[in-house]
């Protein structure tokens, strides 16, 4: 159950994509461009995710959706971690991931990178609470 992946842990519905590229908090940790912003509390996971490839990049939707299958599995692994650094700040998040790179990724490589940016993330969600 700990490496698993619910449906509800994903964003869906246009009014929350919308809602996030608007009024969402971004920085770019290469090769990702992450999007986030702080949820409601009624949430069930302490963060819901999203993971994008652009068609500009990767013509062949085989391409775009090997790379999102690999970002999905390197979250999966390692989302452990991150919700409970949530869990310690008492914070909902929503987060959208976009995959920048201009290769298909090896998953080492992704998973690395996915390592990286969700640290990198929780240190933006410190920097966005002192803020307020």
């Amino acid at each position: 159950m700990a490496f698993s992946f619910h449906k509800e842990e994903r964003i869906s519905g246009r009014k929350v994509f919308e809602d996030l590229t608007k009024n969402g908090h971004s920085f770019f940790a290469h090769p990702f461009r992450i999007i986030w912003m702080k949820a409601e509390e009624t949430q069930e996971f302490p963060a819901k995710i999203a993971f994008g490839v652009p068609k500009r990049n990767f013509k062949s939707a085989v391409k775009r959706n090997r790379i999102k299958r690999l970002l999905r599995e390197a979250y999966r692994l390692h989302k452990q971690d991150f919700y409970s650094s949530l869990e310690l700040k008492s914070v909902k998040i929503v987060v959208m991931c976009i995959y920048t790179g201009k290769e298909v990724p090896g998953f080492a490589e992704t998973e690395g990178k996915i390592i990286l940016s969700l640290r990198r993330l929780l240190n933006a969600i410190d920097g966005a609470g002192k803020q307020e």
